[in-house]
């Protein structure tokens, strides 16, 4: 076998292997022992695959200080936790998810990232389908009396924000001309056929936002109607915010099937920031709240206290809002760099997308717009999951490609 064969199956076998990381970012119900396994070849791989590139790799991390900043403060913060044991053994959890993503950004072109994400997808649908087909002890559960589609997820939310993570990567790649319209026109269709058996809420709100892609792709490549269209969605937006308020009520009860505490979540959001307000600053330490004896007046004082699950242990609930949640871990300070951050991240995307006109950049708007909704009703900034990985590498990516974009030749670094 020649040195160049050798090479191209070095790098399919890293791609696949790139897969079926991205697959297991997510929670599965496996026994420990597996998960071990599978954490301990997560950390092997990412190794080998860094160090083999270690400037490359100071190179990508040092291009988005904001996001450096956080995680050396989640990192810190194991001096003043409530809990250091968990907060120890969460850092490694979080270590690994965000590595994941730093890879992804050093690795892979944010066009070659869409395509990853395309394969993952597709291969998760399929497995889901299996799960629930041919094993519906573990692909379906029973949830508030509803037998609902899980797949090879552990919960009907999880598997809700994954199927419209889903839909917004076949939308995308619906509008890119290099792909293959019929199968990500199925790819979409299936989606659907999952989220209605899910009876998932999250999963339907999402794949309806991430239409808007749509608009704004094709708004932005009719340059000379610009102004007109943004005129018109804007106006279109304000309409829409003034109708959802003054019909608040219909939408939550009657459509969404919750209540107006959004199914027990405004007492459990006053609560933590009642909690969060004695320790303002720096907060309880990353992962430090909820494994500590502080979070009891939370759990007790909500529905989680009727769960029996969560009642013997709240090291695996959270706040279902990630804003509370970092405030809660890191405080205002770790709350106002996750902010300036998002903020930045977002600023330089929407630059890259106006100026390219790239569906890639599209790609990475819409999704932090979603990631920044999913954020309001789920927990996912700073935790390991799917929405966190992408995150992190649509972060260092904007920030690489920004600056090989719109800085001088000379001050290009490779």
């Amino acid at each position: 076998m020649t040195k160049i064969s050798l090479i191209a199956l070095r790098k399919k076998l890293e791609i696949i292997t790139t897969i079926a990381l991205l697959l297991l970012t997510e929670y599965f119900p496996f026994p420990s022992l597996i998960l071990n396994l599978v954490s301990i070849i997560i950390y092997l791989f990412l190794f080998f695959v860094i160090f083999g590139r270690g400037k490359r790799f100071l190179y990508v991390v040092t291009r988005d200080i904001s996001l450096l900043l956080l995680f050396s403060l989640a990192i810190a913060s194991l001096f003043w936790s409530n809990n250091p044991e968990i907060t120890a053994s969460q850092l490694r959890f979080l270590f690994r998810s965000s590595l994941l993503g730093v890879y992804l950004a050093m690795q892979y072109s944010p066009r070659e990232q869409m395509s990853l994400l395309s394969w993952t997808a597709g291969i998760s649908i399929i497995l889901s389908l299996g799960s629930i087909f041919l094993f519906p002890t573990f692909g379906t559960a029973l949830v508030e009396g509803q037998l609902s589609w899980v797949g090879i997820y552990s919960h009907k939310q999880i598997f809700g924000r994954q199927l419209g993570l889903f839909a917004l990567i076949f939308v995308v790649g619906y509008l890119d001309k290099r792909s293959n319209n019929l199968s990500v026109i199925i790819g979409f269709l299936v989606v659907l056929l999952l989220a209605l058996n899910s009876n998932s809420k999250t999963a339907w709100l999402m794949i309806i936002f991430s239409l808007l892609i749509v608009f704004l792709y094709k708004i932005n490549k009719q340059r000379r109607i610009r102004l007109l269209m943004f005129l018109f969605f804007s106006l279109l937006a304000i309409v829409t915010v003034f109708l959802v308020t003054a019909n608040l009520k219909f939408i939550v009860v009657d459509l969404l099937g919750k209540n107006l505490e959004f199914n027990g979540r405004i007492p459990i959001w006053n609560l933590s920031i009642e909690r969060g307000l004695e320790q303002p600053w720096l907060g309880y330490g990353y992962a430090g709240f909820w494994g500590s004896s502080v979070a009891d007046y939370v759990i007790k004082n909500s529905w989680a206290a009727t769960d029996e699950a969560f009642s013997r242990s709240a090291t695996s609930f959270h706040a279902h809002n990630g804003y509370i949640d970092i405030f809660l871990q890191l405080g205002f300070i770790g709350l106002l760099i996750f902010s300036v951050n998002l903020f930045i991240t977002l600023k330089r995307v929407i630059i890259l997308f106006i100026y390219t006109r790239s569906i890639e950049y599209a790609w990475m708007m819409q999704f932090i717009a979603l990631f920044c909704l999913l954020n309001f009703s789920d927990s996912c900034i700073l935790l390991v999951n799917t929405f966190w990985v992408v995150y992190v590498s649509i972060a260092f990516s904007s920030a690489i490609e920004f600056k090989r974009k719109f800085s001088p030749p000379h001050r290009l670094t490779t």
